[in-house]
């Protein structure tokens, strides 16, 4: 078995779609029999119960880790974060350890595009979540022999309770969900200005939103302060949205920029279908028509989407039914780390990372900082 360093950085709340992803697959990775560490800022979350991996929170801890430990890889997570990277970069290089790159995020949106071409390059593989993330990956420097295509997989918590959801907040009506940061490329404002034209159509459909605040121009929420179909969550915990997940209708995100959201294999796997926004590579992800429907980015087009799904309730059956057969044919964790192992393996037969890692770490400066209660 091999000794794996997972590094990425965390959101400071909640925990965002691609921060689940590496924790996830560390922890499997180390239920397979891997010796497992993770350098990260990010919370600790619930669900790593057993036999959590070694925690290494800062600058100086990865430094000591690096003087007596020899890894066999350093998987880095998010170019959405990229002094993480770039510290993964240094890591690898400074152990001789072969470097894994999950980007996790649309190149459009990452801070600093200079590290995400140079950890590109470096990288002995390169996780897609899609053939078109591996498209542009390859525009960024990625060699076409290090490019590996990884699955995605739903993270929730414990059983749903989806009657005891509706109750608890007044829930009678057809329901809409949106889980997410709220962002303009989340789609969020969006959504928010296409539920007036919902309720001229579908007069008791019900809007929930679950997730942290996002960029100031997000909008706040639809209809007149305290309209009791509007249910707003905040930052919900992990079992929270998992009830909310399993007792909605449809799951809207119509979002603009994005690879893979976490939270459309989470409603496959309850059975529920999505509406997507059509943000590059979205055919790689949503079935249109088959487990969900695909609209440009305008309120008109999401608001028609909702309506059709809220007013035909076999549809809304047939595409979520649709989404939870591929949900359970094809996104689990022991997949993701099966497809990271074997990716693993064939980085061996390159050269360990020598890339130049970016700008040094200003002095006093932790890369890594004591966890933050930490979507993207």
């Amino acid at each position: 078995m091999s000794e794996v360093v997972v590094v990425f950085g965390g959101y400071g709340a909640g925990l965002a779609g691609a921060e689940r992803m590496a924790w996830r697959t560390a922890q499997h990775l180390a239920r397979r029999g891997h010796a497992v560490a993770v350098a990260t800022d990010s919370r600790r979350p619930p669900f790593l119960d057993d036999a959590p991996p070694r925690l290494l929170r800062t600058e100086t801890e990865l430094r000591r880790y690096a003087e007596h430990h020899r890894p066999d890889v350093v998987h880095a997570f998010d170019l959405a974060r990229p002094a993480h990277v770039a510290a993964a970069l240094r890591l690898a290089r400074a152990t001789g350890a072969r470097l894994a790159l999950t980007p996790a995020t649309t190149p459009e949106l990452w801070p600093d595009p200079g590290v995400g071409r140079r950890a590109c390059a470096a990288a002995d593989v390169v996780f897609a979540l899609t053939p078109t993330e591996a498209a542009a990956l390859r525009t960024y420097g990625a060699a076409g022999t290090a490019l590996r295509t990884l699955p995605q997989a739903p993270d929730l918590a414990g059983r749903p309770d989806p009657a005891g959801f509706r109750a608890r907040h007044g829930i009678t009506g057809p329901t809409v969900l949106f889980v997410g940061r709220r962002t303009v490329g989340k789609g969020y404002p969006r959504l928010v200005a296409a539920a007036p034209q919902v309720w001229r159509r579908v007069r008791d459909a019900e809007f929930v939103f679950a997730g942290p605040p996002g960029d100031g121009a997000s909008a706040g929420l639809p209809g007149p302060p305290g309209d009791p179909r509007v249910h707003d969550l905040g930052l919900a915990d992990d079992r929270t949205k998992h009830d909310a997940v399993a007792a909605c209708d449809v799951l809207c995100l119509p979002t603009s920029a994005d690879v893979f959201p976490l939270v459309f294999a989470e409603a496959w796997a309850s059975g529920r279908p999505v509406v997507s926004g059509a943000f590059p590579g979205v055919h790689d992800v949503v079935r249109d028509g088959v487990d969900g429907l695909v609209v440009p980015p305008r309120t008109g087009d999401v608001a028609d989407a909702l309506v059709r799904l809220l007013t035909d309730p076999g549809l809304r059956r047939a595409l979520g039914e649709a989404g939870r057969r591929r949900a359970a044919r094809e996104f689990t964790w022991d997949r993701v780390a099966a497809a990271c192992e074997a990716g693993y393996r064939t980085g061996a037969a390159a050269p360990p990372a020598t890339a130049s890692a970016g700008a040094p770490n200003r002095a006093g400066q932790p890369m890594l900082r004591e966890g933050s209660t930490g979507p993207h």
